[in-house]
């Protein structure tokens, strides 16, 4: 609530994200130079924010948060995701290292799930974002299709990684026998359940 807007995440939302990791940097600063222990350094930490399944725990719906974003998906999602991108990569004061990024795995975060399902969000939606957040496909439940299909979308992901110089995830979840508009079927505890892409 106290960053609700775009200008305020690269001031109010990177501050408040380097105050609270300063502290477990210092904890694992202080092991790496402990009396006794064996010479090591600590690197850094990587300060990507990944969705939980708790409540409150989704990525995307924290992004609607934001005043100029009425759906996650939707007109302002891309600048959005873009600010936060840049302020995890730029944390004052913290050794930073790995993916330093945001991570919207569709099948590990209820609101991305429910937009899915809702056809409010595909392929094209989740791959145009990550061309500033370097997201990709990540647990995206796709359907028993032709292999030129999944290779299409593969070299989708490819192609932008290429051109923006950047990791992208391609997490495609296939389930057998299966057709755009069912039902997953994980029955994890890690996992939600979401309607099949349509690829």
């Amino acid at each position: 609530e106290r960053c609700a807007t775009v200008d305020k995440i690269s001031t109010f939302f990177k501050d408040e994200m380097a105050n609270y990791l300063q502290p477990i940097q210092a904890i694992c600063e202080s092991i790496c130079v402990g009396e006794g222990k064996s010479p090591s350094k600590f690197m850094g930490m990587d300060p990507s924010l990944n969705p939980s399944l708790d409540v409150n725990g989704s990525v995307a719906e924290a992004i609607e948060h934001i005043d100029t974003v009425k759906k996650f998906g939707g007109p302002g999602s891309i600048s959005t995701a873009a600010e936060i991108t840049k302020s995890l990569k730029t944390l004052p004061g913290i050794k930073l290292v790995g993916y330093r990024g945001l991570m919207l795995p569709v099948c590990e975060d209820r609101r991305l799930a429910q937009l899915a399902s809702a056809r409010d969000i595909d392929t094209t939606r989740l791959l145009a974002i990550s061309s500033v957040c370097g997201v990709g496909l990540d647990t995206i439940p796709v359907p028993d299709c032709e292999v030129e299909n999944l290779t299409s979308l593969i070299l989708d992901v490819a192609s932008l990684s290429f051109r923006y110089e950047k990791s992208l995830s391609c997490r495609l979840l296939i389930k057998p026998e299966s057709k755009e508009g069912d039902m997953t079927s994980f029955n994890s505890p890690y996992m939600c359940e979401c309607k099949i892409f349509d690829i």
